[in-house]
C-alpha cells in the first residue's frame, strides 16, 4: 500500500541520517506464529551416496587440495545460503582407505554420526576414537581434529555443525593445523570419554567429559527404555547428554537417537525447535504439516519450527530407528522454546 505523501517525505528525510520510522514495519513481519523459510524436505539415500561416489575419484582428501570429501544437504529454502536449516548443516562425509582428512579447529560445534566402515578413527585433541557404526563423536568448538582411516573400506558419516547460527552471530573462525600430524596422547584413560544417554525429557547430575558414544552401549539402552516406556511424541527416545553439564550434547545442538516399534505410530505435536531426521534403521512416514515424508534407511529429512509433525513405522514386524538433532537448547537458553500437542 502506497503511504501518503507528507510520510514518503519524512522518510526520504530520515533515510541519509541513517535512522527509520516504526511506521515502515509490515503488519506481516510480526506474526502471531514463528514463520521459517526452512521447508520440509527428504533427501533419499540414493542420492545422496550417488553423490559421494562420484565425488570419490574426482575429489582429492590432501593438503593442498581439498580437506574434506564433504556434500552438504540443501534445503529448498536456504538455496541462497546452500545450508540445511537456518540454524544446523548437515552434510555425509567419505573417506577412503589410507587417507587422512588434515587436522584442524574451528568456532563451530560438531558432530559425527558413524554409518558404515571400519578402520577409520577421528582424533580430538589427541584423543583417538575409532569408528564403529551408529558411534556418534563429537568435536567441541575449538578442538584440533582430524580423521585418518587404517582399514580397508570406504567410510561414510553425517557431519552435523551449527554453521548458520555461529555465521548469524558472526563468530566464525578457522585455523588448519601446521605441524604435519595431529599426535595421538598415550596417557590419557580413554574411558573417561565415553559417554551416556538419557530419556528425553530427564535429567541427570554432572559427570566427566565426553566425546565419544559408542553405539554397543547405546542401543542396549535403547532397546532396555523400549521394554519401560515411552514418549507420545517420539516413540523411544533417548537424548546424548553432556556429562559435564547434565544438558544437551551441545550448547547449540541437541543429538537423539529413537525407535518406533513394530507398527507404532507417535501422537501429533510441533515445537518452536527445527529438527533433521535420518534414518539409521527401517523405514516409515511422518506426516509433516499433513503431507507424507516417506523414508526408508538412509534417508534424511527436515521437519522446519512449528511444523505439526507424527511418525510412524510401516513395518509390523521390525523396529525403525532415526538420529536426529535439534536446534531445541539455543531456544531454552533465550526462553523461546515452546511446543503444543495436537488436540483429537
Amino acid at each position: 500500500m502506497a503511504q501518503p505523501k507528507e510520510i514518503q517525505e519524512l522518510n526520504d528525510l530520515l533515510k541519509p541520517r541513517w535512522v527509520s520510522g516504526l511506521w515502515n514495519v509490515d503488519h506481516a513481519e510480526r506474526p502471531s506464529d514463528p514463520k521459517t523459510k526452512v521447508k520440509p524436505h527428504l533427501w533419499k539415500w540414493h542420492d545422496i551416496y550417488d553423490s559421494l561416489v562420484q565425488a570419490k575419484d574426482k575429489i582429492s582428501v590432501a593438503r593442498g587440495s581439498v580437506e574434506r570429501r564433504v556434500i552438504r544437504l540443501v534445503n529448498p529454502g536456504m538455496a541462497e545460503s546452500e545450508m540445511t536449516s537456518h540454524t544446523i548443516l548437515l552434510s555425509f562425509q567419505l573417506i577412503q582407505p589410507g587417507e587422512v582428512a588434515p587436522g584442524h579447529r574451528h568456532t563451530m560445534s560438531a558432530f559425527r554420526f558413524i554409518l558404515q566402515g571400519h578402520g577409520a578413527y577421528t582424533n580430538v585433541d589427541g584423543q583417538k576414537m575409532v569408528m564403529e557404526d551408529g558411534d556418534l563423536i563429537l568435536t567441541p568448538q575449538g578442538c584440533w581434529h582430524e580423521h585418518a582411516h587404517e582399514g580397508d573400506r570406504n567410510m561414510l558419516w553425517i557431519d552435523g555443525l551449527d554453521v548458520p547460527f555461529v555465521q548469524a552471530l558472526q563468530q566464525i573462525s578457522f585455523d588448519p593445523y601446521k605441524q604435519g600430524r595431529l599426535p595421538v596422547k598415550e596417557t590419557v584413560d580413554p574411558a573417561s570419554f565415553y559417554g551416556m544417554t538419557r530419556p528425553v525429557g530427564n535429567e541427570l547430575p554432572e559427570t566427566p567429559k565426553v566425546l565419544h558414544y559408542r553405539w554397543r552401549e547405546t542401543y542396549p539402552k535403547l532397546q532396555g527404555l523400549a521394554r519401560a516406556a515411552n514418549n507420545p511424541y517420539d516413540g523411544v527416545a533417548l537424548e546424548y547428554i553432556n556429562p559435564q553439564t547434565g544438558g544437551p550434547t551441545f550448547p547449540t545442538m541437541s543429538c537423539r537417537i529413537q525407535m518406533l516399534r513394530p507398527g507404532e505410530k507417535t501422537q501429533s505435536h510441533r515445537h518452536t525447535s527445527t529438527s533433521i531426521y535420518h534414518a539409521f534403521r527401517g523405514s516409515g512416514t511422518t506426516m509433516i504439516n499433513d503431507h507424507p515424508f516417506r523414508w526408508q534407511k538412509g534417508d534424511t529429512f527436515v521437519v522446519p519450527l512449528w511444523h505439526w509433525h507424527e511418525h510412524a513405522n510401516a513395518s509390523a514386524s521390525d523396529e525403525a530407528l532415526l538420529f536426529s538433532m535439534h536446534d531445541e537448547p539455543i531456544l531454552r537458553v533465550f526462553g523461546l522454546y515452546r511446543e503444543e500437542a495436537q488436540s483429537s
